[in-house]
């Protein structure tokens, strides 16, 4: 019997499974369990276990907790009984732990400690187990924890060498060469315990042994070819009893294990009863998000450590939702959560839904419930969903009047002369309609709130589907952003770099030059760089000073990466080729760009562990051919302006967006081109994996579980597109017509809605015909034609003279909440310990360089000193304060250098120049020159420039240079005024301590004395670290940091003693100031190589 979960009463003890529907708050429930067991069951956070799937979500949870607590603590210590500032359940929360009479500081003590919570991912969990019980492991752990598939791929070319050398038979060879399973199932094999079982179908090869290709109709039983796949079938064999052992043989020569291996590593010392009892002590209470995306072997190490009848009782929570398990290709396994139900004991559910309007709801709720088995498995269920947002659906603005549009649209069509092709641009060219339509201006999220760009999101199951849709609403002027995963190796992009490396390479290689020149990147026409293959071609002397150019180019870039790095090379074709300005105008020009920057960052990363131009051509190479899953190589976003958003399903998981639409919603299907692939395909019996693993033709009992397992994930898939929309959801499935037979009907949406794995035309329609009889409110059934429509509600709207009109989303983004444990900080506040918004930061900065403290025996001397002429003004006679500061640095920030050195040496025509130059900086602050004036200080700021950059500032003797260092001689390709930072401060890495300016107190004070500064501030510094260096240069090879001080510490200059300025110095902590610039510009060269 499953019961509706009470975040504020329920028992808090004991085993639980959780099953939180889309959109049911299960974070909050999440985040408000684990604050009832910290103040109701006094369990020290640190003794808290949090287990999720993503760092992402892991960061969300953490900070969600601290929000939480800190919230608890102000509304337990503050709040009435309806305080509006905080929300409900933490009032009822707060009005229990009142009757409790709980101590307040039990807050103060889980948020101090929050960063000692075990809140990570599950390979994180098993690599800190691993880690702090090694001693009591069997092998213990020392190792790095990196991506493996390079000595996967070691391993097979090894097996591959040394079986191809032995083997006479040439059809053997073209077939080993032509299907290659190694990697998979190295993969699998590798990533799985020893226990696990395999098998070795018999495969037909359907080999023509005279050219090794894939022929079935060339198939013919023939003693060759039995002896032929016999001959394959000993190798397999050979190959998965040896490729594991060798693999793990060499990733611990290497030291080196894959996140996979943390799971075996984990799973296999759960054997060891010494380590068991270890981790099970560490925690109180264990809570496992995400459970339905788990697999035998996590679920194993969560049922063994937490689970065990003999060990001690604790609360267990493993919460998910199985209509969400989405990610088989990441080994999911549904399966193994439906077998933990009856093990897990308890199950409750979240049935309220705080995501979408009730109008939607309803509609959501008919379309699942009007079939007995919905998701075809009797495991899975769905219950009717309750509405607890206060929600409506969009609004059209007809006059003054508000009219709500149809939360649920389904189109609809039962005849149709439209083949495929046509189905899909029709659905492409209709949805831009609509979306153009809701882009009007007269759509409003809620009376006051228009509905913009970003709050509509377009999903779909496959990526290949999206350029339709995207040149649909490109036609009405309308940007898309989409967010792909996919690898930035298997771009178009990472082939043109390849070839720009390949000329700088090997300049002298025409070729290789043309090849460059014809990259986007580069942007020469064909025209340009081959003229001999077009009549007329004009002027070949063009031609050729445009071949020289490149070549130049390519040479200089050469010259470039030698002395400063790839990145430098390549930021100087761009810059001479004008890159960003020819790609950003044009269709997917953003993404375009993104995608370079994000290949040159990895290259330049690649680069520093690589020797020269060839290995990283190499390296590029492979990356190409293998591309690796790593995060770090998926398409980063092109763009953060508020564009229409269209994204896979997958990558919709756990999204809200106001307005959803599911582009092809009639083409998910199962796909059964797995017919003759080569497959490790994964099955659970009774609990262990077992892997069927074929060559080249699936058996048939394993292809019809692979297309049932498909058939059954499309239906979840189709779930998660249907619930992320909050106010407006539109489902497109009509019919269409393919080799004269009427299609479009046999899909996951309709086989939900008839229940039926196999539904027929006309039981489908009829399916649709009884839930639009039944239809709720806000449900609107839309039989479409096979032309292209204009949404019929568009017509009630206020008429406008332009549909989409780019001026009506030029308005001032809705107020967002900040989250206020995040925020700027920088050197002047960590030194003040404290701090500052960026406003004050600022004003603190320029108070501090102007040098306006309180030396009050100087302000006395100024005040009372009689006005002096312009023959004997000095630059001690220049007022103080926060202006003549900025005044001061914006002079030193602007002039020429070059000038001042030569006006020193005697130029007239320099002296001039720098005059002139003077005046028109001096200009707008004359009003502080008086009474002197202008012209009266001009001489003395003449002398200032000349004194401070033509002075040594360092001898040769300092850094081992052969001349002084004088700033005059940096020339301005050496030097950058003004440049700006930001350092991002985000989660401590696992097992280190937080950012906080206290521990950067203790910090310095261990690495040297000379950088300590006293401070007890113990908030943590989570944000940007920002600031401003005013100076940074190159000098004879060397990089320094300068910054500018106005700081007046007497009336004389002979008072500027060394023991007054390294009092100063000491003072206002500026070798932290130099420590902090010296970071940044660190980083900035090694970004730039």
């Amino acid at each position: 019997m499953r019961r509706e979960f009470d975040v504020v009463n329920a028992q808090l003890k004991g085993r639980k499974l959780i099953e939180a529907s889309a959109g049911t708050g299960k974070t909050y429930s999440l985040i408000h369990i684990v604050a009832r067991l910290i103040v109701e069951e006094n369990i020290p956070i640190e003794r808290l276990l949090l287990v999720t799937f993503t760092k992402a979500a892991t960061a969300e949870l953490k900070m969600r907790v601290r929000e939480l607590l800190v919230k608890a603590y102000e509304a337990y210590t503050e709040s009435k009984e309806d305080d509006p500032r905080y929300d409900p359940t933490l009032l009822k929360l707060v009005t229990k732990w009142r009757g409790l009479h709980i101590n307040p500081t039990v807050f103060h003590e889980a948020i101090d400690r929050l960063d000692d919570a075990s809140i990570c991912t599950i390979h994180s969990f098993c690599q800190k187990m691993l880690e702090e019980h090694k001693f009591s492991s069997s092998e213990g752990f020392d190792f790095e924890i990196a991506d493996d598939s390079d000595l996967r791929q070691e391993v097979i070319e090894h097996f591959l060498r040394e079986q191809l050398s032995s083997t006479d038979s040439n059809d053997l060879k073209k077939v080993l060469i032509d299907h290659q399973p190694w990697e998979s199932i190295l993969k699998a094999l590798s990533a799985t315990p020893k226990e696990s079982k395999w098998q070795l179908f018999k495969d037909l090869l359907f080999v023509d042994p005279k050219t090794g290709k894939h022929d079935k109709k060339a198939w013919k039983e023939t003693p060759e070819q039995i002896a032929l796949e016999e001959s394959v079938r000993k190798l397999l064999l050979q190959f998965i009893e040896w490729a594991p052992d060798e693999l793990k043989r060499r990733k611990r020569e290497s030291g080196l294990r894959s996140f996979d291996d943390l799971l075996i590593d984990m799973y296999e010392e759960l054997n060891n009863t010494a380590f068991v009892q270890r981790v099970q002590s560490r925690y109180d209470a264990i809570l496992i998000d995400e459970f339905q995306d788990t697999d035998p072997v996590q679920y194993t190490i969560f049922k063994r450590l937490f689970l065990d009848p003999s060990g001690p009782a604790k609360a267990v929570y493993f919460v998910g939702d199985p209509k969400q398990s989405i990610y088989r290709f990441r080994n999911a396994d549904l399966n193994t959560y439906l077998a933990a139900q009856d093990e897990i004991g308890e199950i409750c559910e979240l049935k309220v839904n705080y995501r979408s309007c009730p109008e939607l709801l309803s509609g959501i709720n008919q379309y699942f419930s009007q079939a007995q088995e919905a998701f075809l498995d009797t495991g899975i269920h769905y219950s009717p969903i309750t509405a607890g947002a206060k929600k409506t659906p969009l609004l059209i603005k007809n006059g003054e009047n508000f009219e709500p549009l149809p939360a649920f649209e389904l189109w609809t069509r039962f005849e149709s002369n439209l083949n495929p092709a046509g189905n899909r641009n029709q659905q492409a060219q209709m949805i831009a309609n609509e979306i153009a339509a809701l882009l009007s201006g007269n759509v409003y999220k809620n009376e006051k709130d228009k509905l913009k760009p970003g709050d509509i999101a377009v999903l779909v199951r496959h990526k290949t589907n999206v350029p339709l849709l995207i040149d649909a609403l490109a036609k009405k002027g309308i940007r898309v952003l989409f967010q792909d995963e996919s690898n930035i190796f298997a771009t178009e992009e990472a082939r043109e770099m390849l070839r720009i490396i390949e000329a700088i390479e090997s300049p002298q290689d025409i070729r290789a030059i043309r090849q460059a020149r014809a990259t986007r990147l580069m942007g020469e026409s064909i025209n340009d760089i081959v003229p001999e293959a077009f009549e007329n071609n004009g002027d070949e002397t063009i031609s050729d000073k445009a071949s020289l150019r490149a070549r130049e180019l390519i040479e200089e870039a050469g010259r470039i990466w030698t002395k400063r790095g790839f990145a430098a090379s390549i930021a100087k074709i761009m810059l001479e080729c004008a890159t960003q300005k020819r790609l950003l105008p044009v269709l997917n020009g953003e993404r375009c760009l993104a995608n370079y920057q994000q290949l040159i960052e990895l290259l330049q990363q690649a680069s520093q562990s690589l020797k020269g131009i060839s290995g990283l051509a190499r390296w590029l190479k492979q990356q190409i051919a293998s591309p690796r899953d790593d995060d770090d190589y998926r398409l980063r976003l092109d763009s953060d302006a508020d564009l229409v958003n269209v994204m896979t399903i997958h990558k919709s998981k756990g999204l809200e967006y106001p307005v959803i639409f599911t582009l092809f919603a009639n083409e998910l299907v199962t796909n059964n081109s797995w017919h003759f692939r080569t497959c490790v395909f994964k099955e659970i019996v009774k609990g262990q994996i077992v892997y069927n693993i074929s060559f080249i033709r699936l058996n048939p009992d394993v292809l019809e579980s692979i297309n049932h397992e498909n058939d059954l994930e499309n239906l979840r898939l189709a779930y998660v597109a249907m619930t992320r929309a909050s106010q407006r959801l539109v489902l497109p499935l009509p019919y269409y017509k393919s080799r004269k037979e009427l299609v479009g009907f046999c899909n996951a949406f309709t086989q939900i809605l008839t229940g039926s794995a196999s539904p027929q035309a006309d039981s489908a329609a009829q399916a649709f015909k009884n839930l639009q009889k039944n239809a709720s409110d806000g449900m609107l059934f839309k039989s479409i034609s096979d032309e292209p429509e204009v949404p019929s509600w568009a017509m009630k709207a206020t008429p406008r003279d332009n549909a989409v009109n780019n001026g009506d989303h030029l308005e001032a983004a809705k107020a967002q909440v900040i989250a206020t444990s995040w925020f700027p900080t920088s050197y002047t506040a960590i030194a003040r310990g404290a701090t500052e918004t960026t406003e004050s930061l600022t004003l603190m900065q320029e108070k501090e360089d102007s040098g306006d403290d309180d030396w009050s025996e100087v302000a006395e001397l100024e005040k009372n000193a009689a006005p002096k002429d312009s023959q004997s003004l000095t630059i001690m006679d220049f007022e103080r304060g926060l202006e003549s500061g900025t005044f001061l640095h914006s002079l030193f920030e602007r002039i020429d250098f070059n000038i001042v050195k030569n006006a020193n040496d005697g130029s007239p025509e320099a002296e001039n120049t720098l005059n002139q130059t003077l005046k028109r900086l001096m200009t707008p602050f004359q009003y502080h020159l008086q009474p002197q004036g202008l012209e009266g200080y001009l001489p003395v700021f003449n002398r200032l420039m000349k004194d401070v950059l033509c002075s040594t500032i360092v001898a040769k003797s300092v850094f081992d240079t052969e001349k002084d260092m004088r700033l005059c001689e940096i020339t301005n390709d050496r030097k950058t005024p003004e440049m700006n930072f930001t350092i991002a401060i985000g989660e401590p890495s696992e097992g280190r301590l937080p950012v906080t300016a206290k521990n950067l107190s203790l910090l310095l004070e261990h690495f040297d004395s000379i950088y300590h500064i006293q401070i007890e501030n113990d908030k943590e510094l989570r944000g940007y670290l920002t600031g401003a260096i005013d100076l940074a240069f190159e000098f004879e090879g060397k990089y320094f940091v300068l910054d500018w001080k106005g700081t007046k510490l007497a009336d004389r200059p002979e008072d500027f003693t060394e023991q007054r300025i390294l009092k100063e110095i000491d003072r206002h902590h500026y070798s932290l100031q130099y420590l902090i610039y010296l970071v940044a510009l660190r980083r900035h060269l090694r970004f730039c190589g």
